[in-house]
């Protein structure tokens, strides 16, 4: 049997791994990302807490029904009550069809996001060309964050849309994609390897 010094000694271990976890779990997902975001944003800026309707974001200049291949000059404005400081924004775009081209946007793990050259503001311009062919939908998921510039998460708010635009022969549902607050996958391992660690742990400490 492990004796009173052991499970003291124990106990102290599971207490510095749990803090560790917790350490790492925060530094996992609270932290600002001024040079864009990769595909834990495809949910939303989750980090920053939930969605705020006081938050809007826009993309404007799509068509109802895209031409074959066409340019489209669209924008994408977020407007906040969030106080602007030197840096005032990001955003990711996750598109179906086509591909969007604008200064300082950059594509990470297969979304649009702005670059540190871009997060000053919180209207971008960029254009939007059509694929080619004509059945297709083109659907837009588009999360903006409004931030404060304090290179942390406290104080910033995001929001989101969605939009569908459907070539001319295409026949089939044209709603816009359902916008989801669900963790990403990398959040739920984090969260799964915290807990077999924990439950390990918990069983060495017990057993004899």
């Amino acid at each position: 049997m492990i004796n009173i010094e052991d499970e003291r000694l124990v106990g102290g271990f599971v207490r510095q791994v749990l803090t560790l976890l917790f350490i790492l779990v925060l530094a996992g997902q609270s932290y600002a990302l001024p040079t864009g975001i990769n595909d834990r944003g495809d949910d939303g800026c989750l980090c920053h807490g939930g969605s705020d309707e006081s938050t809007t974001v826009t993309l404007s200049g799509l068509p109802e029904m895209y031409n074959s291949s066409q340019e489209y000059n669209v924008t994408l404005t977020i407007d906040s009550l969030v106080e602007m400081n030197e840096v005032q924004g990001g955003f990711r775009i996750l598109i179906s069809q086509g591909e969007l081209v604008g200064d300082g946007w950059q594509v990470i793990d297969n979304g649009y996001t702005h670059t540190s050259e871009i997060n000053d503001r919180r209207v971008w311009n960029a254009v939007w060309i059509a694929p080619e062919e004509t059945d297709k939908l083109a659907t837009f998921v588009i999360h903006g964050n409004a931030v404060n510039g304090n290179n942390e998460v406290s104080g910033d708010e995001w929001n989101s849309q969605s939009i569908a635009v459907p070539g001319p022969d295409y026949t089939g549902d044209v709603s816009a994609p359902e916008l989801s607050t669900t963790p990403s996958n990398y959040r739920f391992a984090i969260g799964g390897i915290a807990i077999a660690l924990v439950i390990g742990l918990a069983i060495f400490a017990v057993k004899d």
